[in-house]
């Protein structure tokens, strides 16, 4: 007999429920202290439990920016409501960050989160970035900053795990 759908009450604690991934080739960019969507940072999961939890975890294939003097910052949302960030920074409380000081540097960078929405019904997460001054320079998501010598991937995925 084949096993078309487990609920969420035969399964122990920890176990993954469900998985939901956006992955992005292309190359975006961002060169604006104004918050912006990242293209493709965004899933929306449909908890089957309101005791779950989400696991947040972003990947980014490359991470780079054209210049020297500018980093990036990045929220995370759920909904409308920001989570993940930090707390007690001079200036900026947020999910994560980025200075490469370098605009032909090789740069990887991932983060996780646990969210514990408390909901069976359908949530949104998405991720936003801006630059931290507005110097003239642009930051890129899946290319090098100086050029276009190397492509990746990057990765949001939602993932529910048993409560």
């Amino acid at each position: 007999m084949a096993l078309t759908k487990i609920g969420d009450a035969g399964m122990p604690a920890g176990s993954v429920l469900q998985i939901q991934p956006s992955v992005s080739t292309a190359a975006s960019s961002i060169s604006s202290t104004t918050y912006a969507d990242i293209p493709s940072m965004t899933a929306t999961i449909t908890p089957l439990a309101t005791s779950s939890k989400i696991l947040i975890q972003v990947s980014f294939g490359l991470l780079c920016s054209s210049g020297t003097s500018t980093g990036c910052l990045m929220k995370l949302f759920r909904g409308s409501t920001e989570i993940g960030q930090g707390v007690s920074a001079d200036t900026h409380n947020v999910f994560m960050q980025n200075y490469d000081g370098s605009s032909s540097v090789f740069h990887q960078a991932g983060h996780m989160f646990v969210d514990s929405p408390n909901s069976t019904s359908a949530i949104t997460y998405k991720m936003q970035w801006a630059v931290t001054s507005a110097a003239g320079e642009t930051w890129y998501m899946n290319r090098r900053g100086g050029d276009n010598y190397a492509r990746t991937s990057s990765t949001f995925m939602l993932t529910e795990i048993a409560g």
